[in-house]
């Protein structure tokens, strides 16, 4: 699940040709774990030969993702675009949980935001607290875990790649994404959140090694 989705992220965070992000909720800064994880960074990524763009003239973003892929969803906000593209059905913005039906078994759904002049800072307590870590370390706190994988220069852009998913005191639930948040000197903010969908578990123990 790690190694495709790891992949298919890289993939975006190349190919996107203007800016790049993830919905997150309102984070708080947590305590530092002296913990670090084995993060797989390749040096090269081979793009895939056959590849459909995506592209908005008025954000001025455009990426490609696979063809085999559907989507994309666009949803534009005032000065807020949000897309999104998935192997498996994508359903418009705001579609409710029980409206969904997804059938296909390890898909994956990446999400990029752009948010032009953004006044929200909502992201900067966790940005700072990254920022402080090597690779491969990690915060914690009673529910979530977040693990820096490493830091991004993108053209004008800077930025943190990193997962965020649940501690181990709060694994009663799936929740795990592989994240990238890039921002300019013009409060330009650009997300992009991979998550995989309806993972095949394998009777496995751990869901996070599924």
């Amino acid at each position: 699940m790690q190694k495709t989705l790891l992949l298919f992220l890289l993939m975006f965070i190349f190919v996107v040709t203007a800016c790049t992000p993830i919905l997150i909720d309102n984070p708080t800064t947590l305590p530092i774990t002296e913990t670090a994880t084995d993060i797989v960074v390749p040096a090269d990524v081979e793009a895939f030969e056959d590849w459909k763009p995506y592209q908005n003239s008025l954000f001025g973003l455009g990426f490609q993702y696979p063809s085999g892929w559907l989507g994309p969803d666009e949803y534009i906000s005032d000065q807020d675009l949000r897309v999104e593209v998935g192997s498996d059905v994508v359903y418009p913005y705001g579609t409710g949980l029980e409206s969904r039906v997804y059938e296909l078994k390890n898909s994956y759904y990446v999400t990029i935001q752009y948010s032009k002049n953004s006044q929200n800072d909502y992201w900067k307590d966790t940005y700072q607290s990254l920022l402080k870590l090597k690779d491969g370390e990690s915060l914690s706190g009673a529910r979530s875990l977040v693990i820096k994988i490493r830091q991004l220069n993108r053209g004008s852009f800077e930025g943190i790649e990193y997962i965020s998913t649940l501690s181990e005191t709060a694994q009663t639930e799936h929740v795990y994404s592989r994240q990238v948040i890039l921002f300019d000197s013009q409060s330009n903010i650009v997300t992009i959140m991979g998550t995989p969908n309806n993972v095949d578990l394998n009777n496995a123990t751990d869901w996070r090694a599924a």
